[in-house]
């Protein structure tokens, strides 16, 4: 229920929510406004108006996906969160690229507890030709052997690759951007941020989904986290995962500071401003930064869909808890939900 006599913040957030829900957009100023909220009230104002927001653009059905890690670790880029670098010691398993017998196997094997999509995963900067074709084929046997969505997240790509990758019967690709412009030099030395917009661009002007986010808490700042978003509003993603950083062992990021959980909540309500149309999914990190009640929280307050499951090589809640989780949140599950195989991680 709106005050009798609205402050000059909830003032500000109601006249921000109606131009956005009328088509409009806000303005780097304004987000930065919104993320400038201190007082518990403003910030649960702000977040009935994300969600309100997400209902209208997103109705109740939840986005849901999960993550085949296909390929695991031998990773020759430098991101400073991901512990599937062979430049940093972490120990997690490392295998190369799967058969393709085995992921069909697998993914038969969610098809039958009722799964609709299913995402293939490969840490690496680009596949080989030789891998590529191997994922080809492993696409095409998903195509003719289930009736599953088929997404991907393999790297970087080419437009030939991503024509191919349409053929084969992708409908979705990942390339998640993870900071501003600005902070990206401090985590990752080894491609620039140009490669990765580049990418985002391929995948628009080769008419695929795009799947596109970032990771918070790795030290930004708030300034960083509006950019980010507002980086990512041209590509228009159709899902936008939002991570916390989940401090891996071995990884240069491993001693940085937890960001507070009502930090990270508000600017996932900022987000929802910015990108009203998007599937904007709680992701990996989630369940080590938010308690359950917080996660809800989100639910309720601009994200709306999961990636449930696992995450690239960390563990995730149990599927049902996040089920129910989704119905307290006033979501409707259904049977929508996106396979997965080996844990995945962030």
């Amino acid at each position: 229920m709106k005050p009798s006599t609205l402050a000059p913040s909830a003032a500000l957030i109601d006249t921000l929510k109606e131009r956005v829900l009328a088509g409009g957009e806000i303005t780097e100023a304004e987000a930065m406004q919104l993320m400038g909220l201190a007082d518990a009230t403003d910030l649960a104002y702000l977040q009935d108006a994300a969600h309100e927001i997400t209902v209208h653009f997103n109705a109740r059905e939840p986005g849901l996906c999960s993550l085949i890690n296909a390929k695991s670790n031998l990773c020759g880029e430098d991101c400073g969160f991901c512990s599937q670098s062979v430049r940093f010691d972490t120990r997690v398993d490392a295998y190369e690229l799967m058969p393709a017998e085995e992921v069909v196997r697998i993914a038969k094997k969610f098809e039958n507890k009722g799964a609709k999509n299913f995402c293939v995963v490969t840490s690496g900067g680009a596949l080989s030709n030789e891998e590529f074709e191997k994922v080809i084929e492993i696409y095409r046997l998903l195509k003719k052997e289930t009736t599953m969505n088929l997404d991907g997240s393999l790297g970087f790509l080419t437009p030939e690759r991503i024509r191919r990758l349409k053929e084969a019967g992708v409908r979705r690709y990942n390339d998640n951007l993870q900071s501003s412009r600005e902070f990206y030099p401090k985590i990752v030395s080894t491609h620039s941020y140009d490669t990765r917009l580049e990418t985002l661009r391929m995948l628009q002007e080769g008419n695929m989904e795009i799947c596109s986010g970032g990771i918070l808490g790795m030290g930004e700042t708030p300034a960083d986290r509006v950019k980010l978003a507002l980086e990512l509003k041209p590509y228009k993603p159709h899902c936008l995962p939002m991570n916390i950083l989940n401090p891996r062992p071995g990884t240069p990021l491993e001693g940085v500071e937890k960001p507070a959980p009502q930090e990270m909540l508000q600017t996932i309500a900022v987000f929802r401003f910015i990108h009203p149309n998007a599937n904007i999914k709680l992701a990996g990190g989630r369940e080590v930064h938010l308690s359950p009640e917080e996660q809800e929280r989100a639910l309720q307050g601009g994200a709306n869909g999961l990636i449930i499951g696992g995450y690239l090589t960390t563990h995730a809640n149990p599927v049902h808890q996040d089920m129910e989780m989704l119905k307290r949140a006033g979501y409707e599950p259904g049977h929508k939900t996106e396979a997965s195989s080996t844990p995945a991680a962030s």
